[in-house]
């Protein structure tokens, strides 16, 4: 037999037949009892509880997946420094992914779950971590601030990928002499061209650890000259960071210091930064390099000429040894060596 309950705004049906259970709600009366009609019937008729809840509830109904993600995007990311891959990252769930056309509070755990699977079969798993972590973010932001009609965080329901070993690529001397002879920059004049403007860029980065985000920041007023050292406002971990410049450092910003004062040090997009570098190690053979490997052999390349592991934190910015040490990858031969010294 079946029950119909008022409850606040809505009415619940509950229909009770050959020991099976079924219930829904509905915003009128009259729509609850035309279900509850329907479903004694196909019971009576054999149909699987199951099979009578998928064909007669009406869809889920509240504020679509798309809207939650287009605010993350303009009042969320929009004030990271990883604002560009996270903006780019959620055009792509919007446009590739039906899950995330459905309405927030629909989504669960098994369908992330589902969706993590489907990403692990295209892409590896410490890319599907941040994009879980992205994720994450954005539901949490639509519970907990915006008020979007959710309850709980359905990433916070799945487990995370295992993560990858650290990647232990280094930049040889002959690697970097490939990159930059396709950049076409001599090491000595002023870059004219974006793809010298890229070389410069690698060349600073090998030799002060800094991100490839830090260098493309980098405004003249941050570089002293007489101290020293270049000023970072904000760095990946959320502070300011001072790097001391080596000689050849030095060399490399004297070469072009006399530019325009309110320019960039390095005055060439993220977009084509990124295009130009992944061409040169494609045409070179170097796929397996990128430019973030420069600041492993950088941090590497330093250790041996510091007194202790704080020097050269400060120098690199990271907080926790566990961290430096994934940077810090020398060659064992070379070790043997200073045990023999």
């Amino acid at each position: 037999m079946a029950t119909i309950q008022k409850r606040k705004k809505s009415w619940r049906a509950m229909v009770r037949r050959k020991g099976k259970t079924v219930t829904a709600t509905f915003d009128t009366k009259a729509q609850a009892e035309a279900w509850a009609i329907s479903t004694e019937a196909k019971i009576l008729e054999g149909f699987a509880v199951e099979a009578i809840v998928r064909e007669t509830l009406p869809p889920p109904e509240g504020i679509p997946m798309t809207e939650a993600l287009k605010r993350y995007a303009d009042e969320v990311s929009s004030t990271k420094r990883g604002a560009r891959w996270e903006q780019i990252r959620i055009k792509a769930f919007m446009r590739n992914d039906n899950l995330f056309q459905r309405p927030i509070a629909s989504i669960t755990g098994p369908d992330i779950a589902e969706w993590r699977n489907k990403r692990l079969r295209k892409v590896a798993a410490s890319s599907v971590n941040r994009e879980l972590c992205l994720l994450s973010s954005v539901f949490t932001y639509a519970m907990k601030e915006w008020h979007m009609g959710i309850t709980f965080n359905p990433c916070s329901l799945v487990t995370k990928p295992r993560k990858p070993r650290p990647r232990t690529q280094r930049i040889s001397l002959e690697d970097r002499k490939s990159l930059i002879g396709h950049l076409n920059w001599d090491g000595r004049k002023e870059p004219k061209t974006p793809s010298q403007w890229v070389a410069f860029a690698l060349y600073l980065a090998l030799e002060t650890a800094m991100r490839k985000g830090e260098i493309l920041s980098l405004q003249w007023s941050n570089i002293d000259f007489e101290a020293r050292h270049a000023y970072l406002e904000l760095t990946k971990n959320g502070e300011e960071r001072y790097v001391p410049l080596s000689k050849a450092a030095m060399s490399l910003l004297r070469i072009v210091k006399n530019r325009d004062p309110d320019l960039p040090v390095v005055p060439v997009a993220t977009g084509n930064f990124d295009k130009l570098f992944r061409l040169a190690r494609i045409a070179t053979g170097l796929k397996h390099i990128r430019f973030h490997d420069s600041r492993r052999e950088a941090t590497t390349t330093m250790a041996p000429k510091l007194s202790n592991v704080l020097e050269l934190a400060a120098i690199t910015g990271h907080k926790s040894l566990s961290m430096l040490h994934i940077y810090y990858k020398p060659k064992a031969a070379d070790l043997a060596a200073r045990l023999d010294a």
